[in-house]
């Protein structure tokens, strides 16, 4: 992203327009006639107000980025590419770009090199290419490799991956998506492309956050483990470099097991409730005045539903358990659980 204080001032522009538009929506004069312009200042304001607040603020975190490596905060490296080593590798990123499994590169390319060349700043989460910054912060993107290739000049490239999640305008799920940050590295400066690779490839310990712990084997709840190949990494790697299957973190793991035992927990003191109050019925004995009037068959299909359900909670608080204490995962208790889920939407669907 090129001068994002420009474009966030631009979004935030589109932003207050938006609140303007929604309000005078509502407080214009006039009847009936002029529906037709409440409906477009509506739609319009309503548009403006969500994608230029959200693109004011993924903008202002990348002027907040920029802003910090211009103080000099956590930089770990910084260089200067000269104009002639800069055009020989925007040629051949080119060429580069046009490889069959080549992935695209987002650095934005300057429309004019200076005569003392362009400077490259990178920090422990971001990167600036001239006026370009890319945050790499943990979780989004995430940096699957880096690789320091032997060229000339010589080229680091920083692949990324976008876990996609959520729909577009269309409604259609987004998918994952991969891409590059490819940038040359300046004469002299091979040793700092090494450090810059080392800590975006993970061999260098990193700055714990909420995502990932330091990553360098001194933490056991960095460990991240494939279920389906067995591959184990102290690094933060959502995906298996050997099969592609998902990773998760003991850390993460744990997390999710407090979930699981927080949803567990209410399932099943909702269904005991449920139970207590219309399981006499169900079994005939009657009780606060409730009855059921359908067949006994139907009384036993309906307790039946409601204590698979309740089964379910109970198999949640206990994964829960077990996943808190143990910081895994274990793919039977998924299996049972996701099996247990299909039938009860079958038996839904049918009656």
């Amino acid at each position: 992203m090129r001068k994002p204080q420009r474009w966030r001032n631009i979004a935030l522009g589109f932003f207050l327009s938006g609140w303007v538009a929604a309000l005078a929506a509502f407080l214009l004069p006039g009847p009936g006639a002029a529906d037709w312009i409440r409906a477009c200042l509506f739609i319009y304001g309503s548009s403006a107000i969500l994608f230029g607040g959200g693109t004011a603020l993924f903008r202002h975190f990348d002027a907040r980025a920029q802003e910090a490596l211009a103080r000099g905060e956590d930089v770990i490296a910084r260089w200067r590419v000269d104009a002639a080593a800069w055009h020989e590798f925007v040629v051949r990123d080119r060429e580069w770009g046009q490889g069959r499994d080549a992935l695209s590169n987002e650095l934005s390319l300057p429309d004019r090199v200076p005569e003392d060349g362009i400077e490259v700043i990178v920090g422990k989460n971001a990167v600036q290419i001239d006026q370009s910054i890319h945050r790499l912060t943990s979780g989004m993107p995430e940096v699957t490799s880096a690789t320091l290739h032997d060229l000339h000049p010589a080229v680091i490239e920083l692949q990324l991956y976008y876990p996609g999640g959520g729909h577009g305008a269309s409604g259609v799920p987004r998918a994952p998506t991969r891409s590059a940050l490819r940038f040359p590295v300046g004469t002299g400066a091979w040793k700092q492309a090494g450090i810059v690779v080392a800590h975006y490839g993970g061999d260098s310990s990193r700055k714990a956050d909420f995502f990932h712990g330091k990553g360098d084997g001194t933490d056991p709840e960095d460990l991240s483990r494939c279920y389906r190949c067995g591959y184990e990494t102290f690094k933060l790697m959502s995906h298996c470099p050997e099969c592609g299957r998902r990773m998760q973190s003991m850390r993460w793991s744990r997390r999710y097991g407090w979930i699981l035992l927080a949803m567990g927990i209410i399932i099943t003191a909702v269904m005991s409730v449920v139970l207590l109050a219309i399981g006499p019925a169900l079994l005939g004995a009657g009780g606060g005045g409730l009855r059921f009037s359908g067949s006994a068959g139907e009384a036993r299909l309906a307790l039946a539903i409601l204590g698979a359900v309740e089964l379910f909670g109970i198999t949640a608080i206990c994964y829960g358990l077990w996943q808190i204490a143990t910081g895994r995962r274990s793919k039977w208790v998924i299996y049972f659980a996701t099996g247990l889920a299909l039938v009860l939407g079958l038996v839904a669907a049918w009656l």
